[in-house]
């Protein structure tokens, strides 16, 4: 991406960073409301000089954090990163044509032979040495948003599931406290009244739709799902690369022209 990761104007950092961590918030938000917050003055007299001051750039910068500690996390109970495996002969997620396409294309491109079968069996590591970098010889060649729109979008929807559960604990508890305090709004409104708050009961249905989602949506596999979709798609996309250098030391045949240019230069340096 040729914009900063976090500058909001990167529709990256807008959707897959800031937007969970507004999600995370927005029980309190909905509680402030339930307070009484309800004026647009109001809000923007508390929420203006918290944005001026960077305070959406903060939550940004902590929803990444987040998300990248748990995607450590994810990777390793994964058995790595779905862009490797499903180049491991092993891997049962891809057809293995289409997998014996990739190393083909691979090969091209880093310069040297994939391991077959057997020498990714003897050697794991070395095996996804490079597998490793043949994805990020890939990661580099699809940096075009434009050009690589849907490869741009099943990342963002990665990286949207990733950090949300990144902040999954956080957001539950928020979530939690926030309804129970919202609920507690209501029954006082009820018996004061005699009659139920209709904004009141609105956001409590909100932050109970919410608190399912945080248990029960945002898990792991789900974010799996994000991520082999992903990862798929970015393979696919080596389709469209033509052959790359070669990585590896190489013996070009020298033309006659250069030969003959380099011999000449021999001889002058012999007279000299």
């Amino acid at each position: 991406m040729s914009k900063p990761d976090l500058d909001f104007s990167n529709e990256y950092a807008r959707n897959a960073r800031l937007k969970p961590a507004l999600l995370m918030a927005l029980p309190v938000g909905l509680l402030a409301a339930g307070f009484g917050l309800k004026s647009s003055v109001m809000l923007g007299v508390v929420f203006g000089p918290l944005a001026a001051a960077g305070f959406t750039y903060l939550l940004a910068h902590l929803t990444r954090d987040f998300g990248v500690r748990k995607q450590v996390e994810l990777f390793q109970s994964w058995g790595g990163m779905p862009s490797i495996t499903k180049l491991r002969h092993r891997d049962t997620s891809l057809n293995q044509y289409t997998r014996a396409r990739y190393h083909v294309k691979a090969a091209e491109l880093l310069g040297r032979p994939m391991p077959t079968a057997l020498e990714e069996e003897a050697d794991p590591g070395a095996a996804d040495s490079l597998y490793e970098a043949y994805s990020n010889v890939l990661l580099e060649r699809t940096r075009d948003t434009k050009a690589f729109r849907l490869l741009f979008e099943e990342l963002v929807s990665y990286g949207f599931r990733r950090n949300l559960l990144g902040m999954k604990t956080l957001g539950l508890w928020l979530c939690f406290l926030c309804t129970v305090l919202e609920a507690g709004l209501l029954v006082r409104a009820f018996r004061i009244t005699g009659d139920i708050e209709v904004s009141n009961a609105v956001f409590v249905g909100l932050d109970v739709f919410l608190l399912i989602c945080w248990w029960f949506v945002i898990t792991p596999d789900w974010v799996r799902r994000a991520a082999e979709a992903y990862a798929e798609r970015l393979l696919a996309s080596s389709e469209s690369f033509a052959s790359g250098v070669r990585s590896g030391p190489t013996n070009p045949t020298r033309s006659p022209k250069a030969s003959a240019s380099q011999g000449i230069e021999k001889k002058r340096a012999a007279k000299r």
